[in-house]
């Protein structure tokens, strides 16, 4: 915990005007931690639906096929055929990102000796936390100690924060392994020792390896610090090239295997560049918009001035680059970026380290004026109350609804249709809630946001009755539970309505495709 000790040249000289003792720092910055952890408890015990439902429930369905073909005294006692079922559709999710967060579930159940949904949340909040350590080893190299803790504060508590890092999906250790490969990239732009080449080549190829987007964010701070130092002093250092290597090489193994041997090309590859996006004003809107709804403007708006705080330029052009990367990012996934907040989460911590530097500039400029100790409470509390807001609403977003009904809900309706029914379904979250809860594994009839994709990579679908015979073909039911998807499809509505009886339930209809309404 070297990184973490006061150098003597910063300034202000104390950590919220107490002596920053190396006892200090530590005991600040564990309590920091635990609180971070702690408040990702709030209706912990809620289903995973409040975020990012479809993303969450395509992890768990993988998870539980990688623990069902898991020869336990709990998978043994089960019902052999919900065991293959749970093994067919898990094997069938495809493959994007390596399945790591899932593995480390599967093999979490088997310790437990059971399956729990419980375990892939605190799994995933566990990871963001502990990104809380490389933030601040990183800022402490950027800012002074007041800034470090202002970033740290803000990484940790910041309510979207909250509520996506308890997301069962690659996110959270994607961007504890970016911040430490941004960590280990500064400390070997300081010492360009081997072991910092090796490490910072490690860590960026753990990011990239978790998920490939990372590459917009460790790739363009290094490039910057590269560029900061001045190109034709690194152009011949054999270091770069290994950490290239190092970065690279995983990813890139990975990634050819899964699109050839493992047939996953469209899903890793498809659907993702869409630059007609890029002539449209309301699209720059909407980015913005789903950008303040992760962080908020202000945050926002101070991320991005923090560019002009900063003194050092190394410091001044990797921060750039972050917000450069993102950037990038944000045109390279332009779909994604106005639609999926989640992918907005590597955001957080360059907004932190943006908060950080203001924070960082404001305690230089109150310790200069040496205020007495009844404003320096004051600012403490202020400080706290601060946390305090963020927590408070945090804990209203969490609360604000339940979902602890829906797995008896799916579980009852996947029971009336049966498991050996063949079904098309018009239904939530890709038909995850009735595959995962009901063991039922429904064909999909396309929602608008289907068709939307469609159109933005040039393809259509056929007239609405030739559609619905190719899709419908051999199908026992069509299952609609989406209900103001199928009134937004009236030719679907008209003929289902028309043409087959229907039994109506609690937020769904199942129509029997096995005989119409004229027989």
């Amino acid at each position: 915990m070297s990184d973490v000790t006061l150098r003597e040249s910063d300034s202000p000289k104390t950590l919220l005007f107490l002596k920053p003792t190396k006892w200090v720092v530590n005991f600040l910055l564990v309590l920091f931690l635990l609180a971070g952890f702690a408040v990702r408890f709030i209706d912990f015990a809620d289903l995973p639906l409040d975020f990012a439902a479809t993303r969450q429930l395509h992890s768990f369905i993988m998870a539980r096929g990688i623990y069902y073909q898991m020869d336990t005294p709990d998978t043994l006692a089960m019902a052999q055929d919900l065991r293959g079922f749970g093994i067919n559709t898990g094997n069938a999710e495809s493959r994007i990102e390596p399945p790591i967060m899932e593995y480390l579930a599967a093999f979490t159940y088997r310790l437990i000796g059971q399956e729990n949904i419980l375990v892939p949340r605190l799994l995933s909040m566990l990871f963001w936390v502990l990104g809380g350590i490389p933030l601040f080893l990183l800022a402490r190299k950027l800012m002074n100690i007041n800034g470090a803790f202002a970033a740290l504060a803000t990484y940790l508590f910041i309510p979207f924060g909250v509520l996506a890092s308890r997301s069962f999906q690659p996110d959270p250790l994607m961007v504890m392994s970016i911040l430490w490969a941004l960590y280990f990239q500064i400390r070997w732009s300081d010492n360009s020792t081997m072991k910092n080449a090796v490490l910072a080549g490690m860590f960026s190829g753990i990011a990239l390896f978790v998920k490939a987007p990372s590459a917009f964010f460790v790739g363009f701070s290094f490039a910057g610090l590269i560029l900061s130092k001045g190109f034709k002093n690194w152009i011949k250092n054999p270091q770069i090239y290994l950490m290239a290597a190092l970065a690279l090489l995983p990813a890139i193994l990975f990634n050819a295997i899964s699109a050839t041997v493992g047939g996953n090309a469209y899903s890793i590859f498809g659907t993702r560049f869409f630059p007609q996006y890029f002539i449209d004003p309301k699209w720059y809107s909407n980015w913005l918009q789903i950008a303040k709804s992760v962080t908020g403007y202000f945050p926002l708006i101070l991320g991005v001035l923090a560019i002009f705080l900063i003194k050092v330029k190394q410091n001044r052009v990797f921060y750039f680059c972050l917000w450069l990367g993102y950037i990038f990012y944000g045109f390279t996934f332009a779909y994604h970026i106005y639609t999926h907040n989640y992918y907005h989460l590597p955001l957080i911590p360059t907004i932190a380290l943006g908060i950080g530097f203001f924070f960082a500039v404001i305690f230089e400029k109150l310790e200069a004026s040496n205020p007495n100790w009844v404003s320096r409470t004051f600012v403490v509390l202020i400080l706290l109350f601060s946390i305090g807001l963020c927590v408070q609403v945090t804990r209203g977003n969490l609360i604000a609804k339940d979902y602890r009904h829906e797995a008896k809900y799916w579980k009852d309706l996947g029971a009336s249709i049966g498991g050996n029914a063949s079904v098309i379904a018009l239904t939530h979250d890709n038909g995850y809630r009735i595959s995962y809860w009901g063991y039922v594994n429904p064909k999909l009839w396309p929602t608008a946001g289907d068709r939307t994709i469609k159109s933005l990579v040039g393809a259509t679908d056929p007239a609405f009755q030739q559609m619905f015979k190719e899709l419908a073909l051999g199908k026992d039911y069509f299952l609609v539970t989406l209900n103001g998807e199928l009134e937004s499809q009236p030719d679907l509505r008209d003929h289902l309505f028309a043409t087959y009886p229907y039994q109506q339930g609690d937020g769904y209809y199942l129509f029997d495709l096995r005989q119409t309404i004229s027989q």
